[in-house]
């Protein structure tokens, strides 16, 4: 009897203890995971607000570099002058700029590093659908769009209200990456470059590039081309009359261009003095760029017939449409016919499809006119005889064309019945490897840029996007460099996959060691 009790005592004194550090092991682990749980809440809505991470990139893309620091230093905060206070302007809320696609998300936490470290440097973001009103003052012309991953910079004073007297700098977040002009792929993150350059622009500070507006034979004055100065100065050029029989074109980097306008005499070549000589060195040797203009009034002008021809492209004669004029006005005012070039449903998009997708996108109803006015065939001919180097390559593109229904006048006066280019344009590779380019234009319309058709055509919008190639409004610095993406990099996490990880991380991790307490505790309680 006596051993009986006593294994009984021996029985429930197990049973106790069991059932205290049994009990004692699921209220630690209950506790633990509780913890990590709540540890995890805190720390995400904090990192999502102050921008905490830790930048595990090899180049380092969620990082300033201590060189651009030192150069916005410079910019913004001078040793010398006062502060320069800057908006960074987002057309969407924040939550959705950053999970707008891979490119936001990198491009939102770096401009919260920025903020972070400025404090005369603010994020602003709006939610421009429900009040697409507060996009249009941020619009340049009145048919552009806006999207939403689209970037603006602005300066402001230390309230933050935006300087009306200083145009704001529009960016889309693609212009962020270094792209590869074959294939198309993302190649580096180019965000340093950018953010200097839109300020050093906005603040005056950079030096821009030139567009030289050719005088000396007759065409207008730079002051009756009112609206090429205004178009040129939008797209961020400084305007400059030349006159090449006078004088020749300062040192260029590349991105200068030369306006020649509505000449109604030949350029001078011959032996004591040559504008075309000297524009063969502004293009093939300074990698310029070039725009001629001619309308149904220009005369025959054979060397800058010939010179263009060393480009691919030439003039031909005045074209009339009755059926596709405006109002009714004859060879007056024709409309482009968008069909002839833009085919957005190309699995290769053509030259004309790219910009004109820019501005247009996917649908081809009721897109907004194209007006040429007392309109001049514009030739374009095979790249294989643009003159160039061993290491060049050349293309030439029929840009903007007339409805079929077009009637040419011949040089011997003959009418031909068809579809013709009123714009083309020839981009040349000057070397492959450096991928240096020049852009020549050819325009058979005299006042394209009318501020009569800004409202309601896409004149304006075509250019901007043509002097775009020119110039991208980016201001380079040597001692900056893009950062390149590489294979071991945290690139392309799409937000699906950033929501697994968060959810493993703070869901199914803690649940498993709650299993584990678990079966400790039943495995304990049993034994």
């Amino acid at each position: 009897m006596a051993k009986t009790n006593q294994k009984k005592l021996s029985n429930k004194a197990t049973d106790k203890r069991n059932l205290k550090y049994g009990s004692l092991s699921v209220t630690i682990t209950v506790i633990f995971v509780a913890l990590v749980i709540i540890l995890n809440v805190i720390m995400t809505s904090l990192s999502s607000v102050h921008g905490w991470y830790t930048d595990m990139t090899a180049s380092g893309y969620y990082s300033l570099s201590d060189e651009f620091i030192d150069e916005m230093d410079k910019l913004v905060s001078p040793a010398t002058g006062e502060k320069v206070y800057m908006n960074i302007v987002l057309l969407a809320e924040a939550d959705i700029f950053r999970s707008y696609n891979d490119m936001t998300q990198m491009l939102y936490q770096t401009f919260q590093e920025l903020a972070s470290h400025y404090d005369n440097i603010n994020i602003v973001a709006y939610n421009t659908t429900i009040h697409p009103e507060i996009a249009e003052k941020y619009k340049t012309t009145a048919l552009e769009t806006l999207a939403l991953d689209d970037v603006i910079f602005e300066l402001c004073d230390e309230n933050g209200t935006a300087l009306l007297n200083v145009p704001a700098k529009k960016y889309t977040a693609r212009s962020f990456f270094m792209i590869n002009s074959d294939t198309g792929t993302y190649t580096g993150y180019n965000a340093e470059t950018k953010l200097l350059s839109a300020v050093a622009l906005l603040t005056g500070k950079a030096e821009k590039p030139t567009a030289y507006y050719l005088q000396g034979h007759s065409e207008p004055t730079l002051e009756q081309a009112g609206d090429w100065t205004e178009v040129l100065e939008l797209a961020g050029f400084n305007v400059k009359a030349i006159n090449l029989s006078l004088e020749d074109f300062p040192e260029t980097d590349g991105d200068d261009i030369v306006i020649i306008n509505c000449p109604k005499f030949d350029l001078i070549h011959n032996r004591d003095i040559s504008e075309i000589d000297k524009l063969r060195v502004f293009l093939g040797s300074n990698h310029g760029n070039m725009i001629v203009v001619e309308d149904a009034s220009v005369p025959k002008l054979p060397g800058l017939e010939g010179f263009m021809s060393e480009y691919g492209l030439g003039f031909g004669g005045s074209v009339t449409d009755s059926q596709h004029s405006v109002s009714g006005s004859g060879a007056a005012k024709l409309m482009a016919d968008y069909t002839q070039t833009y085919k957005p449903t190309l699995d290769e998009k053509t030259f004309a499809t790219q910009i004109l997708g820019k501005l247009f996108g996917s649908q081809t109803n009721n897109l907004p006119t194209t007006i040429f006015s007392t309109p001049k065939e514009v030739k374009y001919f095979d790249p294989n005889e643009v003159v160039m180097g061993n290491n060049s390559s050349a293309d030439t593109f029929a840009f903007l064309q007339t409805y079929s229904t077009a009637q040419t006048r011949q040089a011997d006066g003959e009418l031909i019945t068809g579809s013709v280019p009123l714009l083309a344009v020839s981009r040349v590779r000057w070397d492959v490897n450096t991928d240096q380019k020049s852009y020549v234009v050819a325009l058979g319309s005299s006042d394209f840029l009318s501020s009569e058709y800004e409202a309601s055509c896409a004149n304006r919008n075509i250019m901007l996007e043509l002097l775009r190639l020119m110039w991208d409004n980016t201001v380079y610095y040597d001692n900056i460099d893009y950062k390149s993406f590489d294979d071991t990099s945290l690139t392309n996490v799409s937000t699906a996959a950033a929501n697994a990880w968060t959810i493993t991380c703070v869901a199914v991790i803690p649940a498993a060691i709650a299993l584990c307490g678990v079966v400790v505790y039943v495995r304990r309680r049993h034994s």
